[in-house]
């Protein structure tokens, strides 16, 4: 009970505040293991791309240029169709239970999310990781052999 009472304390002293109308965005999967979907920021003129952040307390989570082109957006006239992304967030990150996410457009926060991650989540990410450090180190050695 004291700790989900310290949790709310410390959510309340994180908030950050959102500047709405900067961005023109949307979500189409904001989990544990995938970030993806398209933004646009509102005051720009040319096809350059944004950069975007995902942030929780402050530790980025994940970062990256949302250029991928998508004919869904060019057809819908969202700039030349180059806003979308696609990333992976780093796990290690987030805790069990709720998260509060915040996405930055070029360093100005547009929006918070609520992201609720369970313990099984984390497993997965966690055994998702050393399967493909495995096959990493795999491939390495594989290739060290092979040159031989």
């Amino acid at each position: 009970m004291l700790s989900k009472l310290y949790k709310k304390y410390k959510n309340r002293q994180r908030k950050v505040q959102c500047e709405k109308g900067y961005a023109t965005f949307h979500i189409d999967e904001l989990s544990i293991f995938r970030f993806s979907g398209w933004v646009f920021e509102n005051s720009k003129k040319s096809a350059e791309s944004c950069l975007l952040s995902f942030k929780l307390n402050n530790a980025i989570i994940c970062e990256t240029s949302a250029s991928v082109f998508r004919e869904d957006l060019k057809n819908s006239g969202i700039g030349d169709g180059a806003c979308g992304f696609n990333v992976e967030p780093n796990w290690q990150v987030f805790e069990e239970g709720e998260n509060v996410v915040v996405m930055y457009v070029n360093d100005v926060p547009v929006h918070a999310f609520n992201l609720t991650v369970t313990n099984k989540q984390l497993m997965v990410a966690m055994t998702s990781q050393i399967h493909r450090q495995i096959e990493l180190a795999k491939t390495e050695i594989i290739e060290s052999i092979g040159s031989k």
